[in-house]
C-alpha cells in the first residue's frame, strides 16, 4: 500500500529540541506525516506489520 491518501511529499518536519516526533510509514495517516495509528488497520487488513518511525531532535548547544 502507498500514498492512496494523495498527501503531499514533505521534505521537512519541525521537531523540538527533546522531543520525539512519530512519523507515517503507512501513508494513511489523518495527520500526514506524523502518525495517527491507522498503521493498525492497514496491518490487520494487509498482513503487513509496517509502523512509524521514531524521529528525536537533539538538544542545541547555546
Amino acid at each position: 500500500m502507498i500514498n492512496t491518501q494523495n498527501h503531499p511529499d514533505r521534505d521537512k518536519i519541525e521537531v523540538a529540541a527533546g522531543k520525539t516526533a512519530w512519523i507515517c510509514r503507512c501513508w494513511q495517516s489523518g495527520k500526514f506525516p506524523y502518525c495517527d495509528g491507522s498503521h493498525r488497520k492497514v496491518n490487520a487488513d494487509t498482513g503487513d506489520h509496517v509502523g512509524p518511525i521514531g524521529v528525536t531532535a537533539g538538544k542545541t548547544e547555546a
